[in-house]
């Protein structure tokens, strides 16, 4: 209630206002404000919804480049601009080791550090993700089921002179594999921190794109620079749609055909995707740091931004380099990958061993063969 007061100390008591008196002020504050709201509402009627909508709805419907159809090619139209500039780079020696530049990431622990490498530059690297017997035991598996492949004359060869072998949809191939993808300390011993950091990159229940092993000998690896989300359309929001992840199981770095990435390529400041039709590519391919080796010791893992522009490395050391790679997207994404058909054909002996997690990551968690509802089979 409101008290009407002498400003005196010394003056006579203060005097309470009637309920009448205070109902009336309130009526009149009442009226003012539906006036004043009543002119907001008449203001944004008369820019925004007479206005613009109306722009809009003759203008029809619109796509970045004209065609419905093609539209989720946007991407890949402005990659283009980059064809074969790996390769050139490569032969004109222009690439440098990521170790070069001290400001960009090195592998940590402190998820801190992690998160902040991963907003300014696109990726981050996890330290000591895997054990060196984690490694081993990796690598074991990888090179068995590999040969297996080969043998069988089913082996999926990516580099010409059998340089390079990818070892297609490992969640159905042991379950060393399976208990990576899910992040057990089991197969990972840093496993855990990954999940948060991949949760924290896309919410919770994200999904598994492809999980699949690389093997890569002297003078194979080579791949176009692009990003990982170039089929989908723009505009792109300010956060990516999934992220790749690459485990380290021999060291990573120029010469051993360390993945090239172009460290802040995926964002402005302000989160804005650099991926729009004015976009000139060869300014972050040509400027500092430019295109670059992610250096990653054995047993680290390689978290990617999908924006980041990235390209396989070319091995041309002796010797061969391993790794893993899943691609991961945010829940209410299908896969993105070309491999994630595969997640369709899973064997009934292989389809009981999948923990509930991983059928969920796979999009086969409510695979049942009983229609639902009204209708039996008998029916």
């Amino acid at each position: 209630m409101t008290v009407e007061t002498n400003a005196s100390n010394s003056g006579p008591p203060p005097v309470v206002p009637s309920d009448q008196t205070v109902i009336e002020r309130l009526r009149e504050e009442n009226a003012q404000l539906r006036r004043e709201l009543q002119d907001l509402r008449g203001s944004v009627r008369d820019t925004a919804v007479s206005s613009s909508w109306k722009e809009q709805m003759a203008a029809g419907i619109g796509y970045s480049d004209g065609r419905s159809d093609t539209s989720a090619k946007g991407a890949w139209h402005i990659l283009k601009q980059l064809s074969g500039i790996a390769k050139e780079r490569v032969q004109t020696g222009k690439i440098r080791n990521s170790t070069v530049f001290p400001y960009l990431p090195t592998a940590s622990s402190d998820q801190q550090k992690l998160e902040a490498d991963f907003i300014r530059w696109g990726y981050c690297v996890v330290k000591d993700a895997m054990s060196p017997k984690q490694v081993q035991d990796q690598i074991d598996r990888l090179t068995e089921q590999a040969a297996a492949e080969r043998k069988l004359n089913k082996s999926i060869m990516t580099s010409g002179g059998q340089r390079a072998q990818l070892v297609n949809n490992l969640v159905l191939k042991g379950q060393i594999f399976r208990d990576t993808v899910e992040f057990k300390e089991s197969a990972a011993q840093g496993g855990p921190l990954v999940d948060a950091l991949l949760t924290k990159v896309m919410g919770e229940g994200f999904g598994l794109g492809c999980a699949h092993g690389s093997i890569v000998h002297e003078g194979g690896g080579l791949q176009d620079l692009h990003i990982d989300q170039g089929g989908i359309p723009h505009p792109y929001p300010p956060f990516p749609f999934g992220s790749l992840i690459i485990w380290c199981f021999t060291d990573f770095n120029l010469e051993n055909g360390a993945t090239y990435v172009v460290p802040g390529s995926h964002r402005t400041a302000d989160g804005k995707s650099i991926f729009d039709e004015n976009a000139n590519l060869l300014e972050f391919i040509d400027g500092e740091p430019g295109l670059v080796a992610i250096c990653a010791p054995p047993g680290s893992c390689i978290l990617t931004d999908t924006r980041v522009l990235h390209g396989g490395g070319q091995r041309t050391a002796p010797g061969t380099r391993y790794a893993m790679r899943c691609h991961y997207n945010r829940h209410f994404i299908r896969a993105l990958h070309e491999h994630s058909t595969a997640n369709l054909h899973v064997p009934d002996d292989v389809y009981k061993l999948l923990s509930d997690r991983i059928k969920h990551m796979m999009g086969i968690s409510v695979n049942n063969l009983k229609p639902i509802g009204e209708l039996d089979n008998a029916d």
